[in-house]
């Protein structure tokens, strides 16, 4: 078997079998599987998506999240390259996966490749993800970013929906960190393939349909768990004293945007308001982080989750 699709479906049956629609309609040239791990959807997930012929279908008794589903994927396949695709993400074509697979193929050095977002009216997704750095927490400083311009800071890590790595590196890093329910935890894993050697590979000829937020069940919620998820990143990349300060820049953020933020528009302050309010939700959790967790791969017996 050449690639193994992994599909961690939570709620979401009609995207899910979109997904797997454009993968059987448009790859022809290859030899794959599609593995759909149910995060414990509680709904008609399974009936909508056993519909779909030569999938494997796997069931969580729990909703392990985003990176511990993957993992379960990752557990039963056989492909010798992974491909870890959301189910709000649509295939038109072969170019994406062929020009991943011709790449991985070439040079053995590369641990991830991600390709090009496009939203459904094709528009480009922007999206530049970088590991845990302070610079990007800065950038969102009105002060700052006024006199000093921010940085463009080229891709450290790829989006986790869509993410193309060789099989025997994703088992040589351990898979995704279950300390992570979802958010961050796509960085974290770039992070450790980096430190092992391998490369981090942006493929900006080639691109996939991805709607933005599809697969999200709650918009309030996911912004509170990007926070924690966020906060747990910087925790396990720079340690203890990293981690204060990037709560230190954090506040002092809001401190000064406070301040400034009367001289922009009202949308910007509301904006602002309901940003804080879901930083500041997150007080107890954010002070549990350092006892609670290690900054070694997790078993995933305590998750970081919102409320």
């Amino acid at each position: 078997m050449l690639i193994s699709f992994i599909i961690v479906n939570y709620k979401k049956p009609l995207l899910t079998v979109k997904c797997i629609d454009s993968i059987v309609k448009n790859i022809k040239s290859m030899s794959y599987e599609i593995i759909v791990v149910d995060n414990n959807s509680q709904d008609d997930s399974k009936q909508i998506i056993e519909k779909c012929k030569n999938i494997k279908y796997i069931g969580s008794a729990n909703n392990v999240g985003f990176g511990a589903g993957n993992n379960i994927g990752v557990n039963v396949s056989s492909g010798k390259y992974l491909l870890l695709i959301n189910p709000d993400v649509i295939i038109e074509d072969e170019k994406a996966i062929t020009a991943c697979l011709h790449k991985a193929e070439e040079d053995e050095t590369i641990g991830v490749l991600g390709c090009k977002m496009l939203n459904e009216d094709r528009s480009v997704q922007s999206f530049t993800s970088t590991i845990a750095r302070y610079g990007k927490i800065l950038d969102r400083n009105l002060l700052f970013s006024k006199i000093i311009p921010p940085k463009k800071y080229k891709i450290e890590a790829i989006m986790g929906a869509f993410m193309f790595i060789p099989s025997k590196i994703m088992k040589e890093c351990k898979g995704f960190d279950p300390d992570f329910f979802m958010y961050s935890e796509e960085i974290d894993l770039c992070n450790r393939i980096r430190k092992l050697g391998y490369k981090i590979v942006f493929l900006e000829d080639v691109s996939v349909i991805h709607k933005n937020g599809g697969s999200t069940p709650n918009r309030i919620w996911a912004n509170k768990q990007s926070k924690l998820s966020t906060a747990l990143l910087f925790y396990k990349v720079h340690g203890f004293f990293g981690y204060l300060l990037y709560h230190f820049i954090y506040v002092f953020n809001i401190c000064t945007n406070f301040f400034l933020m009367w001289l922009l528009d009202n949308q910007y302050r509301k904006d602002f308001f309901k940003e804080t309010k879901f930083y500041f939700s997150g007080f107890f959790k954010y002070i549990s982080i350092p006892i609670l967790y290690r900054r070694k791969i997790g078993k995933g017996k305590r998750q970081l989750k919102a409320k």
